[in-house]
């Protein structure tokens, strides 16, 4: 994801805005990940850093889209454990999943479309039972 890389130092609004997580989400993740420490200022809000911008897109990563649980995303971050694409079963897995809901998408259409065609027949079955009286 893409941030704004003039700007000095964001704040937690603005870094939720950016990364798509809500800010007690930010906040939590201050408290797990060692590696996410944003500076406060003199009145003691968080001022996001391009570096803590890119940590907090990184944590998003891998535990909202590669599914990773916090300990493991942590161990990750710092390099303690290789990432699920070195891991050929995992990556499989993700390739299954993944093409799971997509056919359930399609099946949930093919089920409305044929909920539809249904419908229509039995509204012209109708019609002609009125027309035969």
């Amino acid at each position: 994801m893409a941030f704004e890389t003039t700007k000095n130092y964001y704040s937690i609004g603005e870094v939720s805005r950016i990364a798509g997580v809500p800010a007690y989400l930010l906040r939590y993740w201050e408290t797990f990940f060692t590696e996410l420490r944003p500076a406060r200022d003199t009145r003691g809000n968080r001022r996001y850093t391009n570096r803590d911008m890119a940590m907090v897109l990184k944590i998003k990563e891998l535990v909202h889209e590669q599914g990773y649980r916090l300990k493991k995303a942590g161990n990750i971050l710092k390099g303690e454990e290789p990432s699920r694409e070195e891991d050929h079963k995992t990556v499989q897995l993700l390739k299954l999943q993944k093409e799971m809901e997509r056919s359930q998408k399609e099946s949930r259409l093919v089920g409305g479309r044929r909920e539809t065609v249904l419908r229509e027949i039995k509204l012209e079955i109708e019609a002609i039972l009125q027309m035969l009286g």
